[in-house]
């Protein structure tokens, strides 16, 4: 688990964030608690994971994160997490086949076996 009171702030950050229109950043969240000084936030980040499977139904957008409200917002959010999944799934493929069919030079490894 993370730091007591930054984690608590962070809660309550996210908890008043209800619906998409509400979203706050990790930018904003760490302006507020100051748990980060690497700009991509991975410990704000890590917190609300730990927050989402404590069971809080944190979701997220463009604008940053929020709690869902409404069985709507669920299941827009869980259609752009099967996107996102699809997507990642087909450049997963694209560059093992990239890699199949390239010519120039990608040096073997006995550790792995991808090629």
């Amino acid at each position: 688990m993370s730091s007591d009171p930054a984690r608590e702030e962070i809660k309550q950050l996210i908890l008043e964030a209800k619906g998409p229109s509400n979203a706050i950043s990790s930018r904003e969240i760490n302006e507020q608690v100051d748990v980060d000084s690497v700009g991509s936030f991975p410990q704000t980040r890590e917190i609300v994971r730990e927050l989402l499977m404590e069971g809080i139904p944190i979701a997220s957008n463009t604008n940053g994160y929020y709690v869902i409200e409404s069985e709507e917002q669920l299941a827009d959010y869980v259609d752009t997490l099967d996107s996102r999944m699809t997507g990642i799934a087909e450049r997963r493929y694209g560059i093992l086949r990239a890699a199949d069919q390239w010519d120039g030079d990608i040096e073997a490894s006995d550790d792995h076996d991808v090629l």
